[in-house]
This record gives C-alpha cells, structure tokens and sequence, in this order.
C-alpha cells in the first residue's frame, strides 16, 4: 500500500513539472521566430528568435551566408556555426539582441 501511496505522489509530482515547464516554454509564429525582409542588420529588429542570432548573420536561416564566415576565419567545422556563435566552443559568449531604438522626436 505505501509503495503505491510513493508511486502516485511521484507520478502527479511529474506531471506539475512537466506542466510547468511546458507553459514557461515560448511559442512563437514563423513571423515572430524571424526578422522582417527589411529590417535593419544590426537593429533590434534585426533578431531570429529561434536561433538567438541577428538574423543578418544566422547561417542556420540563411546558409549563403557561410563562405562568408569560412573566408574571415569565423567557422567551427565541429559544430557548424560561426566561432563568434559557437555557444558550445565559447560557453562564456554573450549574444545579446540590441535594444529598440526610441522613437524619433522621444525624450
């Protein structure tokens, strides 16, 4: 009897974490994943929230964009990404989204 009193406070212990975790989890549309055509590189807009990268710079997006980074040095064969994006070879690397721009005529 105990042991099935254990397995049942185990089991719905599981199932809360496993809700929890699930409603932290950030769903987003393909819209909201990847930066609008004409967004600025380097600007807030200028994000893929699913890589957490400057879309202007995201190979996993746009692979055109590899020979670029091969050519300057900036490639990582093992994980193929570039080292200025390569979390696992540089767990200290911060990449950070710039901030929005004010807008214009704001104090």
């Amino acid at each position: 009897m105990n042991k099935k009193i254990v397995l049942l406070v185990a089991l719905s212990l599981f199932v809360s974490y496993a809700y929890a975790s699930e409603e932290k989890t950030p769903t987003w549309s393909q819209e909201e994943k990847h930066a609008p055509q004409d967004a600025k590189p380097g600007s807030y807009e200028d994000w893929c929230a699913e890589h957490g990268v400057p879309e202007s710079k995201d190979t996993r997006c746009s692979p055109a964009l590899i020979p670029a980074f091969k050519a300057t040095k900036d490639w990582c064969k093992d994980h193929g990404l570039p080292k200025s994006q390569d979390l696992k070879c540089n767990p200290n690397l911060k990449i950070v989204r710039p901030p929005k721009e004010a807008a214009k005529g704001a104090k």
